[in-house]
C-alpha cells in the first residue's frame, strides 16, 4: 500500500492540476471574453467618433467655403466701390473742366457717365449722385452764347455747328 500512496498522490496531483487548468483555462476564457467584449466596445466607439470626427470635417469644409466665397464677395463688392469712388471723383473732374469751357458734346457725355456711374452705385445700394439740373442748364446756356460769339465773329460757320 505504500507504493500506492505515491500513486494516490499523482493521481489526486494530477486531478488537482486539472482543476486548478481547468479554473485557469475557465478564468483565461472568462479574461478572453472579457478582453473580446472591450475590444469590440472600444472599436464600435471608435467608429462612432471617426463617423462624429468625419461629419465635422465635412462641416468644416463647407463653412470654409461658405467663408472664402463670402471673402470673395466683400473684396469684389469692395473693388466696385473703389470704382465708383473713381467714377464720382472723375466726374467731378469732368464737372471742373465743364465749368472752364462748356461743350454740347462734353455735356452729353457728361450726363451719360453719371447715369453709368449711378448704375454701378445702384447696384451697390449706394447713394446716387444727384447733379441740379440747373448745372447743365446753366452750361448748356453758356454753350448756346458761346456759339452765337462764335457765328457773330465768324469764326464758325453753320456747317459746323451740327458737328
Amino acid at each position: 500500500m505504500f507504493f500506492l500512496l505515491p500513486l494516490v498522490g499523482v493521481a489526486v496531483g494530477a486531478a488537482v492540476g486539472a482543476l486548478v487548468t481547468h479554473a485557469s483555462s475557465e478564468n483565461d476564457k472568462q479574461a478572453a471574453e472579457h478582453h473580446r467584449l472591450v475590444a469590440n466596445d472600444l472599436t464600435n466607439k471608435f467608429s462612432n467618433l471617426e463617423k462624429i470626427y468625419n461629419e465635422y470635417v465635412d462641416e468644416s469644409k463647407s463653412k470654409i467655403d461658405d467663408l472664402t466665397r463670402q471673402h470673395a464677395l466683400d473684396e469684389v463688392e469692395k473693388d466696385f466701390l473703389r470704382i465708383a469712388i473713381r467714377l464720382q471723383q472723375s466726374l467731378y473732374m469732368l464737372m471742373w473742366d465743364i465749368d472752364n469751357k462748356p461743350t454740347y458734346d462734353a455735356l452729353i457725355d457728361f450726363e451719360e457717365a453719371v447715369v453709368a456711374t449711378n448704375k454701378v452705385l445702384s447696384e451697390l445700394n449706394e447713394e446716387p449722385i444727384q447733379i441740379p439740373n440747373k448745372y447743365f442748364l446753366r452750361n448748356l446756356t453758356r454753350v448756346k452764347r458761346a456759339l452765337s460769339y462764335e457765328l457773330k465773329k465768324g469764326k464758325l460757320s453753320l456747317d459746323r455747328v451740327g458737328d
